[in-house]
């Protein structure tokens, strides 16, 4: 009997410390700069007519937001958590980038991140199956780690701005940035 009540104790306690999605699970809060920040949400990414799972994301703002229109323009930290359900190569990766930039960026925004859009392109490689990138979203920039190498901050807080804007203006994927969002 003590046996199965420590049992169910343990998994309601992993429930209150973490969130699964799709067989990722991912923590409900994360410290960045300092701060403590809480999962928004996660939401799977689905690429393709044929929904293929692409990876799970998750969104980590101080305070909990629905609202992209609002946490977009704040220059708290937050952070994206991406782990991947399948591997993808590096030139599918920078090609998807490339849309989203060109869908959620202002053409008259481009020419000047153009060069750091750029030099972000260059941080990717095939990627594997659980492997994990992670950008931090700062009032100065963006730091990113991938696949467990944290490479060289880009700095701008319209880069910062640009970037987190890929998974909510024009996002290709409405299942991906409602889960983000809370929804």
């Amino acid at each position: 009997m003590n046996k199965i009540l420590i049992s169910i104790l343990f998994l309601f306690n992993l429930s209150i410390i973490a969130a699964t999605q799709d067989g990722v699970t991912l923590p409900d809060t994360v410290k960045l700069s300092g701060k403590e920040l809480v999962l928004n949400g996660l939401g799977t990414r689905k690429a393709t007519w044929l929904g293929i799972k692409v990876y799970v994301g998750g969104l980590y703002m101080q305070k909990k937001s629905s609202d992209y229109k609002t946490f977009l323009n704040d220059q708290s930290p937050k952070q994206i958590i991406m782990e991947f359900v399948r591997d993808v190569d590096a030139d599918d990766l920078i090609g998807g980038w490339k849309d989203a930039f060109k869908n959620s960026v202002k053409a008259d925004d481009m020419p000047k991140l153009k060069d750091r859009i750029e030099k972000f392109y260059t941080y990717f490689t095939d990627i594997k199956k659980g492997q994990k990138m992670t950008f931090n979203f700062l009032s100065d920039g963006v730091e990113s780690t991938i696949n467990g190498k944290a490479l060289e901050k880009i700095n701008g807080a319209d880069f910062s701005k640009a970037m987190l804007s890929v998974w909510f203006i024009n996002a290709t994927d409405k299942g991906l940035k409602d889960g983000l969002l809370g929804l």
